[in-house]
C-alpha cells in the first residue's frame, strides 16, 4: 500500500532534483523515489555496520539487517576496511558439529 508523504526540501536540491529530472527525462516523483530507495540501503547498511562494529549484533543479523546477503555484507566490510569480529572460539563452536 502506497502512501503520500509530505516533506519540505530546501531550493538547492530541488534545483538538484529538477536536473536530475530533466536529465534523465523523468518526473520530479520519480527521481525522488529512486533517490529514496537508494538512500534507504544506504542508511540500512550504515545501520547494520555500525550495529557489528559495536559488538552489538554478529556478522549473520548485521547482513539481514542491511537486508543484503552474508557474502556480500562481509565483502562490504572487506571493502570498508571493518574488522571481523570473530574469535577463534567462535569458530571452533561453528565447527563442532563437524569433526
Amino acid at each position: 500500500m502506497e502512501a503520500t508523504v509530505a516533506v519540505r526540501i530546501g531550493r538547492e536540491r530541488l534545483a538538484e532534483i529538477k536536473a536530475i529530472s530533466k536529465e534523465e527525462n523523468k518526473k520530479n516523483s520519480e527521481v525522488l523515489r529512486e533517490a529514496l530507495d537508494l538512500g534507504l540501503r544506504e542508511k540500512k547498511l550504515a545501520v547494520a555496520i555500525e550495529k557489528y562494529k559495536n559488538k552489538q549484533v554478529s556478522v549473520g543479523k548485521a547482513a539481514e539487517l542491511a537486508d543484503v546477503p552474508l557474502s556480500t555484507f562481509l565483502d562490504i566490510l572487506r571493502v570498508r576496511n571493518v574488522p571481523f569480529n570473530y574469535t577463534v572460539r567462535e569458530l571452533m563452536e561453528d565447527f563442532e558439529g563437524f569433526i
